[in-house]
């Protein structure tokens, strides 16, 4: 006896489930999906031709994409790289009110091919005009956003002696005799960064096939610093408390983050790991990684001797950057602080820039 070929429930023939067979109600579609059919283009309709427009037939700033996953190669100052994940926003401007829209899958395309290799300004200036010039637009933009991760080092505790400290003399001795590396200990901070690019058609310049349009050029870096920020006024009044009272008093203080962004010229770049340096230098109590009871100890002194209210700690960074400014590293710049406050149930926030003209606010 021939046994019949039984098919499981909610599989087709070629082998694939469908779990939403309405072919007994409709009788006359097909619902088995043809994994093998390849349409060409001239059969497939296009709504970018004759295109119904509702509402009002004006240009748009932006039209894109975001967020998209996307690894891409970083570069670090010390000439190594490293892999890191980022989330970029690709967007174009929509000059010609009679057009319905962008065509979006080519911006992915573009981004996926330029820089998930190895990013480069080059390779973002690529990415932005060709960005412009297939869909036609005067303006571009594209953002990424990643974490990067650096070295920090302990504030006191040192690293296990080894036999090449001794060798190389890379120790020191202390008072009872015991010797300790100059190594300190470390570890891996992550800091939130963001890196943007521009595009700009310079409209108002004269131009003929064989010249094509000027464009301009705009980079910006964003890095946030996470610090410890110890309230100067409860400072005060915790030593008046101490002093005159001999009441056990603290003063408050709280994680603060500060988002300073930076124009730069893509032909000379600000390293990340400058922008973390030079808030190290200025705002030194960050948050620490590598903490042991020496480390705290330090923590707690380093808050003291940096009292910081929100506004001091935007203007100290102030000033750094206005020398890089005076010495055209950057052409612009801006500083967000926010306090995120023990006392208070709301946040103390200050704002800076350097108030060039149509620049960073």
């Amino acid at each position: 006896m021939t046994q019949k070929n039984i098919i499981p429930e909610h599989q087709s023939p070629t082998g694939e489930y469908n779990y939403n067979d309405y072919s007994e109600k409709m009788d006359d579609l097909i619902f088995t999906y043809d994994k093998d059919f390849y349409p060409l283009d001239e059969d497939l309709p296009d709504p970018q031709i004759d295109p119904v427009i509702p509402g009002a037939k004006v240009p748009l700033n932006k039209v894109g994409i975001a967020p998209v996953d996307l690894p891409i190669r970083v570069r670090r100052r010390d000439g190594t790289e490293q892999i890191l994940q980022s989330q970029a926003s690709l967007y174009c401007s929509l000059d010609d009110p009679n057009v319905k829209g962008l065509n979006l899958s080519r911006l992915y395309l573009l981004m996926h091919d330029h820089i998930r290799d190895h990013i480069t300004i080059d390779g973002i200036k690529n990415v932005l005009a060709e960005m412009a010039n297939k869909q036609g637009s005067n303006h571009a933009y594209c953002k990424l956003r990643f974490k990067y991760p650096w070295i920090q080092k302990a504030l006191r505790s040192r690293a296990p002696l080894t036999d090449r400290d001794i060798v190389e003399h890379n120790f020191e001795e202390l008072a009872n005799g015991e010797k300790i590396s100059l190594r300190k200990l470390e570890g891996h901070i992550g800091y939130n960064v963001i890196l943007e690019g521009e595009y700009h058609r310079q409209l108002d310049v004269g131009f003929t096939p064989n010249h094509p349009p000027l464009s301009e050029y705009k980079f910006y870096l964003t890095v946030e610093y996470v610090y410890s920020s110890t309230c100067p006024c409860s400072f005060e009044l915790a030593h008046n408390a101490k002093e005159k009272r001999k009441a056990a008093a603290n003063a408050h203080s709280q994680r603060s983050i500060m988002r300073t962004t930076i124009q730069f010229d893509p032909d000379n770049i600000v390293w990340i790991e400058d922008m973390v340096e030079l808030h190290r230098q200025h705002i030194p109590t960050e948050v620490q990684v590598v903490v042991k009871r020496r480390d705290e100890q330090a923590f707690a002194e380093i808050n003291g001797s940096n009292l910081l209210f929100s506004e001091d700690a935007v203007r100290i960074i102030y000033g750094a950057l206005d020398k890089w400014f005076d010495e055209g590293k950057i052409f612009d710049f801006r500083i967000i602080t926010d306090h995120l406050e023990s006392l208070h149930p709301w946040s103390a926030i200050a704002l800076v820039s350097k108030g060039i003209l149509g620049g960073l606010r």
